[in-house]
């Protein structure tokens, strides 16, 4: 017996659980959004959705087809802060489908199990769509639960990307507000931010140019000096709005910053230029 499928439900439902996805995405990883963006994305996700009505595909390019599209609908979603923040976002946002699936089915199981399609890809639930958008939201909220009892919250601007200008010339990296960063310069007692040595190529002062000043750290691993220089303006980007901040000190370090290029000092979003 042969399904009826409404193309105004198919799109509709799927904009709605789109967007409630990346939503539950940015929540989980405190990302700066713009909503306009994230509906724009739960388009692209509604709109691939229409694949169902094409004739069936091998699995090879269905895999292929919903990995394009799953990365796209993230780059739409999100700032780009490099491929490292990229596929942290892309594998958060397969990690909600999942949940946000596995309480679907499990809910649709023991509502009514039958009326489910799933070709290429793409399910279909033979559902009326007020009963699927409650169900999304219940799913939303419990999943924002566990993430509140888990602890797995973080603070607004968290995430951010940063410019620094120095001697005519300017560098920019995707960098995070580290609430253990509390680096200072000795001397001027001003913040300090944490930067990759790649990151600085071509734009930090050598060690004999007299530009050079010492700022003494402590970590797990133990402690030491980092090179650390002021540059002519650090600009710190969210997705709301720019922060410049002159009075500041570049820390560089040859260690690894795991998916960012620079650790900041949270004193620095405070530091506002007039």
């Amino acid at each position: 017996m042969k399904q009826t499928i409404y193309i105004d439900v198919l799109v509709g439902i799927n904009l709605f659980i789109n967007y409630f996805l990346l939503l539950a995405v940015s929540k989980f990883l405190s990302l700066p959004v713009k909503r306009s963006r994230m509906v724009a994305a739960a388009a692209l996700g509604a709109a691939a959705s229409l694949s169902i009505l094409l004739p069936e595909i091998n699995l090879f390019l269905s895999l292929a087809f919903k990995l394009a599209v799953s990365g796209l609908i993230v780059l739409f979603a999100y700032p780009c802060y490099g491929i490292k923040q990229f596929l942290r976002e892309l594998a958060a946002f397969y990690i909600m489908s999942f949940a946000f699936a596995g309480f679907m089915l499990a809910l649709w199981y023991f509502i009514a199990p039958q009326g489910l399609i799933i070709k290429n890809s793409v399910v279909y639930f033979n559902v009326s769509p007020l009963l699927l958008i409650i169900l999304t939201v219940v799913c939303y909220f419990i999943i924002r639960l566990i993430h509140r009892i888990t602890g797995r919250q973080a603070p607004e601007n968290l995430f951010c990307r940063i410019q620094i200008d120095f001697n005519g010339k300017s560098v920019s990296c995707a960098a995070k507000v580290d609430t253990g960063n509390t680096l200072t310069e000795p001397f001027s007692n001003a913040p300090v931010a944490v930067v990759c040595e790649d990151c600085l190529d071509g734009i930090a002062p050598r060690q004999e140019s007299g530009k050079i000043r010492l700022v003494p750290f402590q970590a797990v691993s133990g402690e030491g000096l980092l090179p650390a220089f002021k540059p002519d303006k650090l600009t710190v980007m969210t997705g709301k709005e720019k922060i410049e901040v002159h009075e500041v000190y570049i820390a560089v370090t040859k260690s690894k910053l795991g998916a960012f290029s620079a650790l900041l000092n949270p004193d620095l979003l405070q530091k506002t230029s007039a």
